[in-house]
């Protein structure tokens, strides 16, 4: 599995029932036989940056005539199995559950709808009591990846302006995706740095609201040149207040440039990507059980555009790391 081709350091980028939400979209059929009946399953009211990607990678398997899809969502905060009951009960033939803490849920689901595959953005197959389901798949990133080329341009940009390399990173909830941005994060500063110093905290929500850009304002009081968000829509108010502060922000997941002259970078995942490939598996008959992994040297994980006041020496030394990490040359 590989995912689709992408720059290193550019990311070109109804019905409700028992509390879900389902809405429904349609496409033309421009390839042979029936599209396939997809259902998109997300964990909470929104977490727009990640919902994105998953959309993006439905409508371009729906451009290409494999699939229809329709979403599902709970009215509340995380993950419901009514949800996935719903998306098959209205025929979706292959379900892909958008966020970690679908695991569990999806591993259950698979055992009582046998006929219907499903994979877990962000969740692993090898959950619970069945790591050789047949009809699970997991997707995974090497989110760590991101975050160290993140961490290292951030702290190189840091010095490079004549200031400590002290950077913030705002967690959401702290789930495997969400620590393996931090950690890589961290690592990438003081490979840059040795003495970098990344402060974290958690909100302990993705949503909007919860504090995210009180946390940020701490972080810029405590020194921080950069915020690393890694918090949903609740990561977006950090950004929005580093940026206020005149400091720089880093987004999460999608290339988060258009907020402003602010955004240092975006530490992305080509979730868009993933989805798209494993539409196409399974239309293609191919579709298998077990994890599949992104990294950079997939194109699936890098970097989002880079500031335009970013030194030309900083962007070489940058893209330098992402070659011994693994990264292909572009084109």
């Amino acid at each position: 599995m590989r995912a689709r081709a992408i720059a290193i350091a550019i990311v070109l980028a109804a019905t409700a029932a028992a509390g879900v939400a389902v809405a429904a979209a349609s496409g033309s059929t421009g390839h042979q036989g029936a599209p396939l009946d997809v259902g998109l399953a997300f964990d909470g009211p929104t977490d727009a940056g990640f919902e994105k990607l998953a959309i993006a990678g439905a409508k371009a398997a729906q451009r290409a005539g494999r699939a229809t899809y329709r979403i599902a969502r709970p009215t509340s905060e995380g993950p419901d199995p009514a949800v996935l009951d719903q998306l098959v009960s209205q025929g979706s033939r292959l379900v892909i559950a958008v966020g970690y803490q679908w695991a569990d849920y999806v591993v259950a689901a698979a055992k009582k709808y046998p006929g219907t595959d499903f994979a877990i953005v962000d969740g692993s197959a090898a959950t619970a009591a069945s790591p050789d389901r047949p009809n699970v798949r997991g997707i995974l990133f090497r989110e760590d990846q991101a975050g160290r080329l993140a961490g290292y341009l951030a702290a190189l940009t840091a010095r490079s302006a004549g200031q400590a390399a002290v950077l913030g990173a705002v967690g959401g909830m702290q789930i495997p995706p969400v620590q393996r941005y931090i950690a890589g994060f961290r690592a990438g500063a003081r490979a840059a740095d040795p003495g970098a110093r990344v402060i974290v905290r958690y909100s302990g929500s993705f949503l909007q609201g919860v504090g995210c850009g009180r946390i940020a304002r701490r972080m810029v009081q405590q020194g921080a040149y950069a915020v690393f968000s890694v918090a949903g829509a609740c990561g977006d108010e950090a950004m929005r207040a580093s940026g206020a502060l005149g400091r720089k922000a880093i987004g999460v997941d999608l290339d988060q440039s258009s907020m402003g002259a602010y955004v240092l970078t975006s530490a992305i995942k080509r979730v868009d990507a993933a989805v798209q490939d494993t539409i196409a598996d399974r239309a293609g008959g191919r579709f298998t059980g077990g994890d599949v992994q992104y990294g950079l040297r997939d194109r699936g994980v890098g970097l989002g555009r880079i500031g335009r006041d970013v030194p030309d020496d900083v962007r070489a030394k940058v893209t330098r790391m992402a070659r011994q990490m693994g990264a292909p040359a572009r084109g």
